[in-house]
């Protein structure tokens, strides 16, 4: 009996999960300023032109963080590492704050402009410059 009402529970949740085509569905944006914890960073994904980095944190908020110029060759790597000028591991990220990768073509830290909330918008915007580039 129990496990037919797990199943029936699994087939239940299924159409569900079916619906949702991005593995992060966005979240409602904060009134407050975006803080980016170091600490509670989950997930990464580059943004088309290597200008821009979309973090996830662990409660599935998602973060863009624009860079002062263009850091190569990010869709490369599998991680990446963060170097702050905050005290402490509570500390939000902030301007001038730098993602480092390991390359050594281009070993130079990429220096972080601005930190903002990653949109709906933002998310079409992107996806129409990845159509754009793959066009060209």
């Amino acid at each position: 009996m129990t496990r037919n009402l797990w199943i029936a529970l699994l087939f239940a949740a299924t159409p569900a999960m079916a619906q949702s085509n991005q593995p992060y569905p966005p979240k409602p944006i904060p009134n407050e300023p975006a803080c980016l914890r170091e600490r509670n960073i989950y997930d990464f994904k580059p943004v088309p032109g290597n200008r821009s980095l979309i973090v996830i944190d662990r409660a599935r908020q998602r973060y863009r963080l624009n860079f002062m110029g263009v850091c190569s060759n990010l869709q490369y790597h599998l991680s990446v590492g963060f170097k702050t000028n905050g005290v402490g591991g509570l500390s939000c990220l902030a301007k001038g704050d730098s993602v480092i990768v390991r390359d050594v073509v281009t070993p130079a830290p990429c220096i972080i402009r601005d930190i903002e909330y990653q949109t709906v918008a933002l998310d079409q915007a992107d996806a129409a410059a990845a159509a754009r580039a793959k066009q060209n």
